[in-house]
């Protein structure tokens, strides 16, 4: 379903713009805009104030941990392990409900603008995610050993769905799906921004490719993210959320890529003889992983068809631009 997401963005100003890479794919809203706007930034040589590129990553970062705990548990579900759905859905539910509370957006739309961000956070609520954090990880591991020593949920994800390294390499993979096939890929280490220069991600690389895989990275980077998040916070730096924007002088361009929780997003901007919107080039990782679904599913019975479609979960609304 093609709906003309690119062409509309040569209608928009550059700050319009912004709104409407947060609404390319609604749950990687986060990752979209941040793209665009490190896209117009570099443009513009525009170097947002420090404190906002730490918020910008502890945003993109809760986006990254509120959707793999709802992946998690969409992928017990499709085994009728309902329990750990609700369980998993209760922990993702309770992050939505503080970004609200602090952002003022459960996905935290519209909060990353060029040249910075739209909303700070005070000290009680930096200190509201710290102690949030404390909780999930007691919640979250509790979870992680029932799904791990459930035997009929591993004989179902165990083995299915298999995307091979080599297969994963020649289809050009990205994100969790290439790193539960072998490849080391992650934008946070090989293309990395403040403050991912100094908090250094740690990935987790799999082999097996198969649904479990894709799961368990899942897992592993849950953990990470709230380390990171962490050491964010217990670092953030003091001053401004955002510099003056100043739009892109004619003829310009500009790239940009982002680790999103699914991927790397990837933007590219041109502007035109008066300096609008000329040309907008977005890559959702959905474009390159959709394809590698049809590969892991032969040899597979019927019923693990949702199984390994949700290990997946790529955006339609990404790959439909």
């Amino acid at each position: 379903m093609h709906k003309g997401i690119e062409k509309r963005f040569e209608t928009l100003s550059w700050e319009d713009g912004a709104k409407l890479a947060g609404r390319v794919s609604g749950d990687t809203t986060v990752a979209h805009s941040l793209a665009y706007c490190r896209a117009v930034e570099a443009m513009t040589r525009c170097n947002p104030p420090e404190r906002a590129l730490w918020l910008r990553a502890l945003m993109l970062e809760r986006e990254r941990i509120a959707n793999h705990l709802g992946d998690i548990g969409a992928i017990c579900n499709d085994v009728a392990f309902a329990f750990l759905l609700y369980q998993f859905s209760i922990l993702k539910e309770k992050l939505l409900r503080t970004n609200l509370k602090i952002f003022g957006h459960r996905f935290m739309m519209d909060k990353i603008i060029p040249g910075g961000i739209a909303v700070d956070i005070s000290p009680d609520a930096k200190n509201e995610i710290l102690t949030e954090m404390d909780w999930l990880v007691k919640e979250f591991e509790r979870l992680v050993i029932i799904y791990d020593e459930n035997p009929s949920l591993e004989d179902r994800v165990r083995d299915a769905g298999i995307l091979s390294p080599d297969t994963a390499k020649g289809l050009c993979v990205v994100g969790f799906v290439a790193r539960a096939s072998g490849q080391s890929l992650d934008c946070r280490l090989q293309n990395p921004f403040p403050p991912y220069d100094i908090i250094v991600p740690k990935i987790t690389i799999l082999k097996s490719g198969d649904v479990h895989a894709r799961a368990w990275v899942r897992i592993e980077e849950i953990r990470e993210s709230i380390r990171i998040v962490r050491e964010m916070l217990n670092n953030l730096p003091e001053g401004e959320i955002a510099c003056k924007f100043i739009p892109p002088s004619p003829d310009t361009a500009g790239f940009a890529v982002v680790e999103g929780w699914r991927g790397e997003v990837v933007y590219w901007l041109q502007s035109g003889p008066k300096g609008e919107i000329n040309r907008c080039m977005v890559r959702d990782p959905s474009s390159v992983n959709w394809i590698a679904l049809e590969q892991s599913i032969h040899g597979n019975i019927v019923p693990d068809f949702p199984l390994c479609n949700k290990s997946f979960n790529q955006s339609y609304s990404g790959n439909d631009l």
